[in-house]
């Protein structure tokens, strides 16, 4: 029996081994394989690795290329834009330049009054251009040319009469009739006008043959439009001219040279006072200035008047009654000092505003009427440029005149205090000297 159990034992170990050999075998096997496929998987990485790292700088040199050519495409286009531009610029220079000389060449036909079939037998523009400065040439030799003819102008009353005419080329004429002889200026539709001026003088040098006479000459540009002779407005058509603001300026100028004038003769007053007071209290001789009376009609004998009284007073109590004597004086000398200024800052301000009233109504009449005619224009800018001047012309001398009077007043104010107390230590040399 314990043979047959160990028989058994050794038939189950035996197994065991088998198997156990069987199984290490299989992992051996199964490791050899896997080393295998690990080599093999490690060599494709590195292939496609390899690749990658190939086709990554194929790659950037592939985008560097494009970027390159991208710069160059960019700088073409800028480039050919550029001459687009340029090119657009000079078709629109052509057109240009050929619209003004149509235009010059219509001109030049309607100054010179060309024969239309004569103008349409000139076929190109470099032969229009020829007979226009040929004609243009002639005119200007024909206009440089003084001669006398018969003709007929406008005396000064306005009537229509016939007379010599001495012809100044294009720019100038003369008329001569047997009453009055003087320069002809335009008045519009061909005529002309006899001026104020009597030339009878010069005129008889002028016939008798004498060429160098001097003469006034009155020059125009054509005769077709009449010339108005500018006439000198009075002070009170320039205010009107300025508007309402105009004549709130000149208003506050007039009340700021009256209340200086005030201002002036105040300070004129106050600066009136017994010298012979100031002379004894300089030299210090304070008995002879007791003995001078003090109306107190001006502000430096009310100040010294008040110092007199405090005279037994202790020194700070009297130098505070001479600053409130001083305080109470410059309601005097101030007077209309402060109004003045503020007109002199307000006058521009208010030019200011015509200037941009005159400005709105221009663009107003602009709106309505267009910017053809420049007489509609000229209300407006007279009345911006108007109020501007008078304003100015307000502020200038009231600050001159405000701040001149406020130094003359700051001096007389300097002196008061002075003397004042010039006249306190005096008062304490008597007192110290009593003691």
């Amino acid at each position: 029996m314990k043979k047959t159990i160990l028989t058994a034992a050794i038939f189950l170990l035996s197994a065991n081994l088998l198997a156990e050999d069987s199984l290490l075998k299989t992992y051996q096997r199964e490791l050899a394989f896997l080393t295998a496929q690990k080599r093999t998987l490690e060599k494709q990485k590195t292939t496609i690795e390899k690749q990658f790292v190939s086709k990554v700088a194929k790659a950037k040199k592939d985008l560097d290329k494009a970027q390159n050519d991208l710069v160059k495409l960019t700088k073409t286009n800028e480039l050919k834009s550029t001459q687009l531009l340029e090119a657009e610029r000079n078709l629109e220079n052509i057109e240009g330049s050929n619209s003004l000389l149509e235009t010059t060449l219509l001109q030049g036909k309607m100054t010179l009054n060309f024969d239309e079939g004569k103008w349409k037998g000139l076929e190109t523009g470099e032969a229009k251009i020829s007979a226009i400065l040929s004609g243009a040439v002639k005119l200007l030799t024909k206009g440089g040319e003084i001669e006398m003819i018969d003709g007929e102008f406008f005396t000064q009353e306005g009537k229509l009469t016939e007379g010599r005419m001495i012809k100044v080329g294009r720019i100038a004429s003369y008329g001569i009739t047997p009453k009055h002889s003087s320069m002809l200026m335009p008045v519009g539709l061909g005529k002309l006008k006899l001026t104020e001026n009597n030339l009878e003088k010069e005129l008889a040098k002028f016939r008798s043959g004498d060429l160098l006479t001097s003469m006034p000459i009155f020059l125009y540009e054509t005769t077709s439009k009449g010339i108005e002779p500018k006439k000198e407005k009075t002070f009170m058509e320039i205010v009107e001219a300025g508007g309402a603001i105009a004549y709130v300026i000149v208003g506050l100028g007039l009340v700021a040279l009256f209340l200086a004038l005030i201002r002036g003769f105040l300070l004129y007053k106050a600066s009136q006072f017994d010298k012979g007071i100031l002379a004894h209290i300089q030299k210090g001789d304070l008995k002879l200035v007791e003995e001078q009376s003090l109306s107190g009609n001006t502000p430096f004998d009310r100040v010294l008047l008040k110092t007199f009284l405090s005279k037994d007073k202790e020194r700070e109590a009297r130098e505070n009654v001479i600053h409130e004597s001083i305080l109470g004086e410059l309601n005097y000398l101030d007077k209309f000092g402060a109004i003045i200024l503020v007109m002199a800052a307000v006058a521009p301000l208010l030019g200011l505003l015509g200037t941009v009233t005159g400005m709105i109504s221009t663009f107003d009449i602009i709106t309505e009427f267009g910017t053809g005619d420049p007489k509609l224009l000229s209300s407006g800018i007279s009345e911006a440029l108007i109020t501007t001047k008078l304003g100015l012309v307000v502020a200038i001398p009231s600050l001159l005149l405000g701040n001149l009077l406020g130094g003359w007043s700051g001096k007389i104010k300097v002196m008061l205090e002075r003397e004042a107390l010039r006249l306190s230590n005096l008062f304490d040399k008597e007192q110290g000297s009593e003691v």
